[in-house]
């Protein structure tokens, strides 16, 4: 479970909403706020709540170094790719929402080799010239 990019959950969550015919923008609660305005929580903007929360475990994640990591990071990478894919090639993915989730996905990677090119350097000792 520890290997498994945890933004996984949230594309999990996006894929069931299409296929399962519910849609993104389907409201799921409504609140009146002391403002008098309207609040709507719907499928795309939990999903997005979700992967800004596993993203920031995400980025937590990479700072430690381990055999595992390097094997998080490429399954992190494929899950950029499958995404990004989808999102050009799939009608239902050609959204916003899926949009952004594919740019948590890139800057999941981007951060986790990163930071985790800087956490190896620092276990081995080497100095920044």
């Amino acid at each position: 479970m520890k290997n498994i990019p945890l933004l996984l959950l949230p594309a999990i969550l996006v894929h069931v909403l299409l296929l399962g015919g519910y849609g993104l923008t389907t409201a799921w609660f409504t609140a009146t706020l002391p403002s008098g305005a309207a609040f709507e929580l719907n499928g795309g903007t939990a999903a997005l709540a979700i992967a800004l929360l596993t993203l920031g475990v995400e980025v937590f994640k990479s700072t430690f170094s381990s055999r595992a990591s390097l094997l998080d990071h490429m399954l992190s990478l494929l899950l950029f790719i499958v995404l990004l894919l989808e999102f050009l090639l799939w009608s239902a993915a050609g959204s916003g929402v899926f949009a952004l989730l594919v740019l948590m996905t890139l800057v999941d990677v981007i951060t986790g080799f990163a930071v985790g090119m800087a956490v190896a350097r620092r276990d081995l000792g080497v100095l920044r010239e």
